[in-house]
């Protein structure tokens, strides 16, 4: 797909020797690869060989493949996955990777792994693998010949992660929780999803209990799951409790097969929950697509998996697309979900996208998604009223108060930098 079409690509096959290295990384925190590759202490091993100029790495970079997947089984996580990203260029530095001029941008910013290149640490590095071009991908599993791999979507690119068997080898049952986006909820309340996966490497996952806190930690719902999870395989699991409060929750699985989970790590995920949108019944959504348009579908649909609108994919090299206008029945909450099949959203080194969402009274959410689904939930309803100017407005503490002393809540900054605020079935914007 996309990266296959660009000059700076890896080649199929490709093999390098086994290496070893020691390595410092921007921090001056010294790595040793063989801390990694040891038997006894294997760990798969991802060595990511970008540079800081490069579109093509800036692009898988801001994926958040790797990121989701070392929070999930890295040191954090179930501890047997471990990334370092090294930046090749002999000219890296500290300034570079902070998105200074020359660079693509801030590389640090999000990133949970050790980076290594100031200081020529990542040439060093870099020179002990032979590859033809920026950026590629080496797959360490203990000693002998670290075998090139693709990029490619998350779960895909974890089949590959996988075939480093010697670092999977945990026996006891284990269920975990994989990494949770933020999540919109409708103004009435909505139930929220968790991915559960079975971690354990030899035993099937049959059962397993989810409880959920609150923000204030208090726990609100317990729930009971039961299936047959295969290792390695995943299953989304709806908790079946009513959340319209905004802030973050947490959720937590414990007891797999009935048991107490030895391997606790990785099992409670937070999740920042906030409420969304009473809108009007016309619905517009205006779309702009980076230069890959194929990859690009969206749609609104309900909880019930009737859809309203739909859109995509497009033609690739045509980034403003004609927008789409249709009704959205009165009442009902739906969920807008943009999705990139190949992982990376509709930015960076393949063009700008960006998607807007609006209703007839001038409501509308503007997004630039940078991985592969992003979602806004909203609820349709003819009681909306217009948007009415709010004069003499005062924010005291990230809160909103009328010339009456009335606290207005759940606003939010639109585009031109007024504030909108909606307060139930009606919506503000301040004047002054």
């Amino acid at each position: 797909m996309k990266r296959i079409l660009l000059a700076l690509l890896i080649l199929f096959g490709l093999q390098t020797q086994a290496q070893t290295w020691i390595a410092n990384d921007m921090n001056n925190v010294q790595y040793n690869l063989s801390d990694y590759t040891t038997p006894g202490l294997i760990k798969s091993t991802l060595v990511d060989i970008s540079a800081h100029w490069c579109g093509p790495c800036w692009g898988w970079h801001n994926s958040g493949v790797m990121e989701e997947l070392y929070h999930d089984f890295g040191p954090e996580g179930t501890n047997e996955f471990m990334v370092f990203f090294i930046d090749g260029d002999a000219n890296s530095s500290v300034n570079l990777l902070y998105g200074g001029f020359g660079s693509q941008g801030n590389w640090v910013e999000g990133t949970p792994y050790p980076l290594i290149g100031p200081n020529g640490e990542g040439a060093s590095v870099a020179s002990l693998y032979n590859f033809p071009g920026y950026p590629t991908l080496f797959l360490h599993c203990g000693t002998g010949i670290a075998p090139e791999i693709q990029r490619n979507n998350k779960w895909a690119f974890w089949d590959d992660v996988l075939s480093c068997s010697d670092a999977f080898q945990y026996q006891s049952p284990d269920a975990t929780l994989l990494f949770l986006e933020s999540q919109k909820v409708c103004p009435e309340g909505s139930e929220l999803d968790v991915e559960l996966y079975n971690a354990s490497s030899y035993s099937a996952l049959y059962s397993a209990t989810i409880e959920l806190r609150d923000p204030n930690g208090t726990l609100v719902h317990t729930q009971q799951w039961s299936g047959d999870l295969d290792p390695f395989n995943r299953s989304t699991v709806t908790l079946n409790y009513l959340i319209s409060t905004p802030g973050t929750w947490n959720a937590t699985v414990i007891l797999p097969n009935g048991v107490s989970d030895a391997r606790p790590n990785g099992d409670s995920e937070d999740i920042e929950v906030n409420i969304g949108s009473n809108v009007g019944t016309e619905i517009t959504v205006n779309i702009v697509t980076d230069s890959y348009g194929s990859e690009t579908t969206w749609s609104i649909c309900d909880a019930d998996g009737n859809c309203y609108l739909e859109g995509g994919p497009y033609n690739d090299n045509t980034t403003i697309q004609t927008p789409v206008t249709g009704t959205i029945p009165e009442g009902v909450c739906v969920t807008f979900k943009i999705e990139d099949s190949y992982g990376d959203g509709m930015c960076c080194a393949y063009g700008e996208g960006s998607y807007t969402i609006s209703d007839s009274d001038g409501w509308s959410v503007t997004g630039a998604p940078t991985t592969s689904v992003e979602t806004q939930v909203f609820k349709a309803t003819t009681n909306v009223s217009s948007i009415i100017e709010l004069s003499n407005s005062e924010k005291i503490d990230n809160r909103m108060f009328d010339l009456l002393g009335r606290e207005y809540k759940d606003y939010d900054v639109i585009p031109n930098n007024t504030l909108y605020i909606q307060n139930k079935t009606k919506r503000f914007k301040t004047t002054n």
